[in-house]
């Protein structure tokens, strides 16, 4: 093939509020702007793909909805595929055409329901096993977000070649990054904030606690918890823990905050607070290293990868370590070097090079199907 090759890219869950969302529409965007591919796109809608609560969602409606997403991958993806003219299909997920002669590329976020399937919600969990299964064994090539995922699929799918995945790492959230900062309502005490989706996997227990043990040695300290983030599945612990911990009045719920308010959070807080047990990658830690927000971050692989060992790390479920660092940054502890080191290691992670990767994911799978001669 000596044209350019058309690429259908799945749009599907661009809507979704949370780091999801931001990947499929940022490497969307810098993949449309290359000169090597053309690219169209395809999408299932629906109303539900933009809310993460689960909670709200009766059993049936999920069901019903599965049951459609399972259709739009089983028939109505490989059938545009087809009547587009496109030579491959790349899947920002783990969402993949469950049939179809046409290639695909699909992308490993995490394998959460592996690793620590009792953080996700059972039907989720199912379904998303159930497809990267059928992903893995289908896919001409992979792409995962991290050296991380790519590691812990080797790890546990041995039988995958090495040089099949392609790591496309992310870049910040462009409207972010462009935002006019505009205050959010968290009144005028010093604050650290906490930024993603209220669910086990985020570790909001640890940083509860620590909290309340800071108020119980400093209890003249202001400082406030803001979470910015959906709620989205067994986040109740986490809700019950506020009250039985003391410190509802001081943690500030805010829910999903637009990128103006977002901007202003990561540019007033103390520190941004990221205590995740386990992450394919870390986008706010990356976003708060870009903003110059000072990060502590759970000392993980995929948080080193962005911040190096030079980050303010400590182990995720040490409320003795989480508390004690609050102490110092109601102190004014605030490391420049640091800061300024942070920011030069994640000006490395563009949507460009994050596509230019996707480039070569997709050229090394249409070779694979001897579709491309480059």
């Amino acid at each position: 093939m000596t044209r350019i090759p058309r690429v259908l890219y799945d749009d599907t869950l661009a809507a979704n509020p949370a780091g999801t969302g931001t990947y499929v529409r940022g490497l969307r965007d810098a993949l449309k702007s290359r000169a090597e591919v053309e690219v169209v796109t395809s999408a299932f809608t629906s109303a539900s793909l933009g809310a993460l609560d689960t909670g709200r969602k009766s059993a049936s409606a999920r069901l019903r909805n599965s049951l459609r997403h399972i259709i739009y991958y089983w028939n109505v993806l490989p059938r545009r595929a087809r009547a587009m003219g496109c030579d491959i299909i790349f899947c920002p997920s783990a969402l993949v055409p469950l049939r179809g002669a046409t290639p695909f590329v699909m992308t490993v976020f995490d394998l959460t329901h592996l690793t620590l399937s009792s953080s996700q919600d059972r039907l989720s969990g199912t379904y998303t096993w159930a497809m990267l299964r059928r992903g893995l064994a289908r896919a001409t090539g992979l792409c995962t977000i991290s050296q991380t995922i790519k590691a812990d699929l080797l790890a546990r799918f041995p039988r995958i070649e090495p040089d099949r995945i392609h790591v496309t790492y992310p870049g910040p959230n462009p409207q972010l990054m462009s935002a006019t900062a505009t205050p959010a309502p968290v009144g005028g005490a010093p604050f650290v904030l906490m930024v993603g989706t209220i669910e086990p996997r985020k570790n909001h227990l640890t940083l509860l606690r620590a909290l309340a043990d800071h108020r119980r040695r400093r209890p003249d300290s202001g400082l406030t918890l803001v979470l910015a983030g959906s709620t989205g599945w067994l986040y109740q612990p986490v809700l019950r823990a506020m009250d039985e911990l003391g410190v509802r009045d001081r943690a500030i719920q805010l829910g999903a905050v637009d990128a103006g308010a977002l901007k202003w959070l990561y540019q007033h807080a103390l520190a941004l607070m990221f205590p995740s047990l386990y992450e394919g990658f870390g986008l706010p830690v990356l976003e708060a290293l870009l903003l110059q927000c000072p990060v502590v971050a759970s000392r993980i692989a995929s948080v080193l990868e962005i911040t190096g060992e030079d980050g303010w790390l400590l182990p995720p479920t040490d409320v003795s370590a989480w508390s004690k660092t609050l102490d110092q940054l109601v102190e004014g502890a605030r490391d420049t070097a640091t800061i300024a080191a942070g920011l030069q290691r994640a000006s490395r992670f563009t949507w460009e090079a994050c596509a230019g990767s996707a480039v070569q994911a997709i050229n090394a799978a249409l070779r694979a199907t001897g579709s491309i001669e480059r």
